[in-house]
C-alpha cells in the first residue's frame, strides 16, 4: 500500500471516529498533546550498551507468531511508519518502561528490547536517533510506530504516516566512535606543577624554557578560594614529539611530570 492511500485510509478512520462520538458511541481516540511544545529542542536517543538481558524471546498476538532478532546491528528496512500519542502516554511499553510521547523512541514488532535506530524520512531527508522499548506496530502496511515528539521531528506527524528508511545501530561501534571523538576534541598536554603562587609558577616556566624550547604556559585553575597555577609544556603533537620532551626534562633534572588533557577550543564547539 503506497503512503497516499495510507493517509486516506487514515481520514476515513478519523472521520469515522467523528461520526460515531456524535452518535454517542464514544471510544478512546489516540492524537497529538493539546500543549504546544518546541520538539525541536529535544535531542536524539544517544545509543547505550545495555548490559541486562534484553526482551527478545517469541511472542504471539492475534494468532501471529513473531520470532524477535538478537541484535539490530544489520537490520536495515523501509517501508511505512507511523507513530502512537496521547492515547498511550504514561502506559506501560512492552520493555517495561514509561510511554512518553516526547520521548525520543519507537515500537518494533521484531527488533530486540532495547536497541537503537537512525530513522529517516525518505521524502524530506530528516532522520532521528531513536531508543525501540516497545511492540508495534501491528499492521501489515507499517513497518515501525515512532514516538508523536519522532514524528514531528521527521515532519509527518500532522498527516500519519511516512516513507522511511529504518537502520540499526551498532551500540558498540557506537560506543567507541564517540571515545575516539571525545580524545579527537582532546589536547595532551605535559603538566610540570600545580603551585599556590603564580610568581613560583612563573619562575618555574621560566627554568623549563632555558631547556626546552616549546610551548610553556601557566594555567589558572578555579579552585576556591585560592587557585592552583599550573605550568603545563605543549600541545604535544606526536608520540616522538612527547618522547622527546621527556628526554629533555629528564636532562634538566626537573621533578617527573605527568600527561594532562584540555578540550581543544577549535573543537569543543560545533
Amino acid at each position: 500500500m503506497t503512503v497516499s492511500k495510507v493517509r486516506r485510509q487514515m481520514t476515513r478512520i478519523s472521520l469515522v471516529s467523528v461520526l460515531l462520538v456524535l452518535g454517542g458511541c464514544v471510544t478512546v481516540q489516540d492524537g497529538p498533546p493539546e500543549e504546544k511544545r518546541d520538539i525541536s529542542q529535544i535531542p536524539d536517543a544517544v545509543p547505550q550498551v545495555h548490559n541486562g538481558d534484553l526482551k527478545d524471546s517469541p511472542y504471539t498476538l492475534g494468532g501471529v507468531t513473531y520470532t524477535p532478532m538478537s541484535s539490530a546491528n544489520s537490520y536495515t528496512e523501509e517501508g511505512i511508519a507511523s507513530w502512537y500519542g496521547t492515547k498511550f502516554h504514561g502506559k506501560r511499553t512492552a520493555n517495561g518502561e514509561v510511554y512518553d510521547l516526547y520521548g525520543m523512541t519507537a515500537a518494533h514488532k521484531t527488533l530486540p528490547l532495547p536497541s537503537y535506530v537512525r530513522v529517516s524520512n525518505r521524502e524530506n531527508g530528516k532522520s532521528v536517533v531513536l531508543r525501540v522499548n516497545d511492540r508495534g506496530p501491528f499492521h501489515s502496511d507499517r513497518i515501525i510506530d515512532l514516538s508523536y515528539a519522532a514524528a514531528k521531528r521527521l515532519g509527518f506527524a500532522s498527516v500519519g504516516v511516512a516513507n522511511v528508511k529504518v537502520e540499526g545501530i551498532d551500540v558498540d561501534a557506537f560506543a567507541a566512535q564517540q571515545q575516539e571523538e571525545a580524545i579527537e576534541q582532546q589536547r595532551l598536554y605535559v603538566q610540570m606543577a600545580a603551585l599556590k603562587n603564580y610568581h613560583n609558577a612563573q619562575v618555574l616556566r621560566r627554568e623549563i624554557a632555558e631547556t626546552i624550547a616549546s610551548n610553556i604556559k601557566v594555567v589558572k585553575g578555579d579552585e576556591k578560594p585560592e587557585p592552583l597555577y599550573r605550568v603545563r609544556i605543549g600541545p604535544v603533537q606526536t608520540p616522538e614529539h612527547l618522547e622527546s620532551l621527556l628526554e629533555k626534562l629528564e636532562e634538566g633534572d626537573f621533578e617527573s611530570p605527568f600527561l594532562v588533557y584540555e578540550p581543544s577550543r577549535s573543537k569543543s564547539k560545533p
